[in-house]
């Protein structure tokens, strides 16, 4: 019910504002910095799913009005009226295509078993989660077995005929603006599965996937609604909630974590202390190989130029950190674990037992001990 307040609040934003007089602004002021077909230039790009500074209507609202400090993106609040500005955005959000808005539920398995998939039957049962997804992504986890729901909003720039062409693993349901367009299981008759041609017009639609299937390990649906002329979008959509890359920053506490970094060691541990200092630490090897102050880990600097680029290390290299936890003739890592501001990794050292601490000093550096 939340999703459908949200949307209708959409519709009413676009019908009450004047999205043709959006376009006589962009095209006279904002092309200069975003493209004339937003593909961005000195400014980012506005038809895709990253936005750097949240792409909420409301936020895409308060960027326009605001502006974005330190940048060449002014506030517009004291050089347009508020009904212009409001056009202007209303006229940003028909350029999105594809799939947005992406809510993931997760339901009990033996609920569906049976009966036809439908927006009414898993309206009946409660979900056990809920997830707006961000990432892109329609991943179900491997212990998880039952049904995945997945509801949405289609954003249609050009006229034409559709159609899904979904790869699945069980039963699949696609209902569009509440009309049944595409239905497949695998032990139904090939008659009993259809796939509908659908004709559509410019505008936003209410997508609702509704999906069966055994516990597997790895993606359940994928695939994409298709146009002959050339367009196509994914299933997973992307938010227009926003994109903001992650990123993971020492607490209070220390933590531990394993990221895929360019140029190190799949399994090293990157131990992130309270005093912002990262320190790198090869398991295979139980050497500390690198350290950083002022650090942070971004999760995913692939997002500017949607490439797969690994996760990367934010921060200032402190010079030549020292600190193995020995120079073994046979080393085993065993385990690492928290305590405090501390990193605490545990290993066998020629047979045995040895802990190095990696601890917080000062601001910029830290200090190892071992016993």
């Amino acid at each position: 019910m939340f999703k459908q307040i949200i949307l209708a609040t959409l519709f009413t934003s676009m019908l009450d504002a004047s999205p043709e007089r959006g376009e006589v602004i962009y095209k006279q002021l904002c092309f200069t910095c975003h493209g004339p077909e937003f593909e961005g230039g000195i400014g980012p790009a506005l038809n895709d799913s990253y936005w750097q500074h949240g792409s909420t209507p409301e936020a895409i609202l308060d960027t326009i009005k605001n502006g974005v400090p330190g940048t060449d993106m002014i506030g517009y609040k004291d050089v347009y009226p508020a009904e212009d500005i409001t056009a202007l955005r209303d006229f940003l959000l028909l350029q999105q295509g594809g799939f947005r808005d992406v809510v993931r539920s997760y339901y009990r398995n033996n609920f569906f078993v049976g009966q036809r998939l439908s927006p009414k039957l898993f309206n009946s049962t409660e979900s056990s989660a809920q997830t707006p997804i961000k990432e892109n992504a329609l991943w179900v986890d491997r212990e998880h077995g039952g049904g995945v729901r997945m509801q949405s909003t289609l954003y249609i720039q050009e006229a034409g005929d559709y159609q899904f062409r979904l790869n699945s693993h069980g039963r699949t349901a696609v209902h569009l603006d509440g009309e049944e367009v595409y239905y497949f299981d695998p032990a139904s008759p090939k008659d009993k599965n259809i796939s509908k041609t659908l004709k559509l017009k410019p505008g936003t639609y209410s997508v609702d996937l509704l999906h069966t299937g055994e516990n597997r390990h790895g993606w359940r649906v994928s695939g994409s609604l298709v146009n002959p002329k050339g367009a196509s979008f994914r299933i997973h959509g992307s938010s227009l909630a926003g994109s903001l890359p992650k990123e993971i920053h020492a607490g209070a506490t220390a933590k531990v974590i394993r990221k895929w970094i360019r140029d190190m060691a799949p399994r090293t541990l990157l131990c992130l202390l309270p005093n912002k200092v990262i320190v790198a630490f090869n398991p295979e090897t139980g050497q500390v190989t690198q350290a950083w102050h002022s650090a942070y880990v971004n999760q995913t600097p692939s997002l500017p130029d949607r490439s797969a680029a690994p996760s990367e290390i934010k921060g200032t290299a402190i010079a030549s950190p020292a600190g193995n936890l020995a120079e073994p003739t046979k080393f085993k890592f065993i385990s690492y674990q928290t305590q405090g501001d501390k990193a605490l990794i545990n290993g066998s050292v020629d047979g045995q037992l040895r802990t190095l601490t990696i601890a917080p000093e000062g601001t910029q550096s830290f200090s190892i001990t071992t016993k």
